[in-house]
């Protein structure tokens, strides 16, 4: 484990990525409906980091790695009119922060250009409907 520059004192554990299709299926079993926020965090940017989403349903994380392409897909939301996916292209690391007390788990994924993009999940959830 290793200490990662954006949370100070909070312990990171870096998935190998022969990994991270299984350990996505079972973060997003752990977490689907807790209240999300999603940030990205860009290499050349002058302003704070753009929040893409706040206080949304997570709905699901997972990895396309076919073809090489290693694409990571975020999900907001359960129905038609409140359902959000971000991507994340050309993914070379994922790594999770465990929860502190008041907060929940945060999933880091890093893309080949350094951008790194924020899953911060509270640890109250929402009632999504089952899949």
């Amino acid at each position: 484990m290793t200490t990662s520059g954006f949370a100070p004192n909070r312990k990171t554990q870096e998935i190998a990525p022969d990994r991270w299709t299984p350990f996505l299926a079972e973060f997003t079993r752990e977490n689907r409906g807790a209240h999300a926020r999603l940030t990205v965090i860009g290499v050349n940017t002058d302003v704070g980091a753009p929040v893409e989403a706040e206080n949304r349903p997570f709905d699901g994380v997972s990895a396309d790695l076919k073809d090489g392409e290693r694409t990571v897909w975020i999900s907001f939301g359960s129905g038609a009119k409140d359902h959000a996916t971000h991507g994340v292209p050309r993914a070379t690391a994922i790594r999770t922060l465990a929860a502190v007390e008041g907060g929940g788990t945060v999933l880091e994924v890093e893309s080949a250009d350094g951008t790194k993009t924020l899953l911060e999940l509270a640890s109250e959830g929402y009632a999504l409907p089952a899949h």
